[in-house]
């Protein structure tokens, strides 16, 4: 259903406190930046966002699937 919260063992891994004070555009920003090696490939962003997050689901680690409408972006040989 949504608008349920539900938690990961990467967030899990943040103290609770940080996870929830830390805004979501910081989050956002650090990914994206540990995804394009520090924004030299930030091109590539939504490429790269959307293979992790698809190996993440593949792996059990986030229940949430890519949506349809992003998976042609999935890059499947997953060289980072």
């Amino acid at each position: 259903m949504r608008g349920l919260k539900s938690t990961n063992c990467y967030q899990q891994a943040l103290a609770e406190a940080l996870y929830r004070e830390c805004p979501k555009a910081v989050l956002a920003a650090i990914a994206v930046s540990a995804l394009t090696q520090g924004g030299d490939f930030v091109d590539e962003a939504d490429q790269r966002l959307v293979t992790e997050w698809d190996v993440l689901h593949g792996n059990g680690i986030v229940p949430q699937p890519v949506p349809g409408k992003w998976r042609s972006k999935i890059n499947h040989e997953r060289g980072l």
